[in-house]
């Protein structure tokens, strides 16, 4: 059964979405209601687990990681499937995995130092199980453009500019107090300031300021809210996009294409077999192939052929652990 969303519980998600840090008097005006109005709002959606957590987005290639992106298809062999799944839960620099219908069974997001621990940490998992991975391919991000969840207003209509993940490399130090403050936040983006001053034996003043920070450095790029679409009705897909040739032009057009279209939610570039990986939050598999039927003729130049999964799994397990 379809969980239905009136339109200020859509604006409160939405705006949650943009900052989950937000007091509760700012968005109490930004939906015009009161702020004990807003709380039980909140609280009813947590309840019926449509908000599932507050996520902190951090990003590791500002403290001086790579990432790279693994993709399986598996043998039909539940039990080697079960100890497939815990031991890449496991993984050393796991951020991201998702498990799929379609062209991929599982694909993950790792970051690493390098190229050749990257390299270590990939040959021991095709060790591990060799007699599982039936297919297997890969590839090194470029950058990630990750939009606001503006699928859940139903009349957006507005450009939104996205937030750029991975992208340049930089070495920024990091002081004991910064990862700690890190890891607090990973695990629950919504954590007040008396209570990360008291969990690192500091105060909220300095607490405030190396958050502050963080987010110049953008280390910490945005406080964002975990959502169960499928229980809103929405299906998450993920398209590989393979062009013959994606000029910068063509880029370009694609971009200023993302920023109107609000069922895109992230728009990946990386150095792999495909060009890009656009993720899709639609209502149906007709809504989907409507938008890439869309793409296909804006780019009836360019775009040579797409394979897309349904993603049954999209686990951020970054914050479900210390970073550091």
């Amino acid at each position: 059964m379809v969980y239905q969303l009136d339109i200020i519980n859509r604006k409160i998600l939405y705006e949650l979405d943009k900052n989950c840090r937000i007091s509760d008097n700012q968005l109490a005006k930004k939906v015009n209601l009161s702020r004990e109005s807003v709380r039980n709002r909140i609280k009813k959606l947590k309840e019926e687990e449509i908000i599932q957590g507050f996520i902190t987005s951090i990003n590791p290639s500002k403290f001086g990681y790579m990432f790279f992106k693994l993709y399986f298809q598996l043998a039909n062999n539940s039990k080697e499937r079960d100890r497939f799944y815990e031991y890449l839960k496991r993984l050393p620099g796991l951020y991201w995995f998702g498990g799929n219908d379609g062209v991929w069974d599982f694909h993950a997001t790792i970051y690493a130092k390098n190229v050749k621990e990257f390299n270590q940490l990939k040959n021991k998992l095709y060790t591990q199980f060799r007699n599982l991975i039936i297919k297997r391919d890969l590839g090194m991000l470029v950058n990630v453009r990750q939009y606001s969840k503006r699928y859940i207003l139903l009349n957006h209509k507005e450009r939104t500019e996205p937030v750029l993940f991975a992208d340049d490399i930089v070495e920024n130090e990091l002081q004991d107090i910064d990862k700690k403050i890190l890891n607090n936040l990973a695990q629950n983006a919504k954590i007040g300031l008396i209570e990360l001053a008291h969990r690192n034996n500091s105060t909220i003043d300095i607490v405030r300021n190396r958050i502050k920070k963080l987010e110049e450095r953008k280390i910490i790029m945005q406080y964002r809210v975990a959502i169960n679409h499928t229980k809103l009705g929405y299906n998450l897909f993920k398209a590989f996009m393979y062009f013959n040739n994606l000029s910068e032009q063509d880029e370009n057009k694609l971009f200023e294409y993302a920023k109107t279209e609000k069922r895109i939610v992230y728009l990946i570039r990386q150095l792999s077999a495909w060009d890009i990986e656009l993720e899709i939050m639609a209502q149906s598999y007709e809504e989907f192939t409507k938008i890439m039927d869309d793409l296909r003729l804006t780019f009836s130049d360019s775009l040579r052929n797409y394979e897309f999964v349904l993603m049954r799994e999209d686990i951020w397990v970054f914050g479900e652990k210390d970073i550091f």
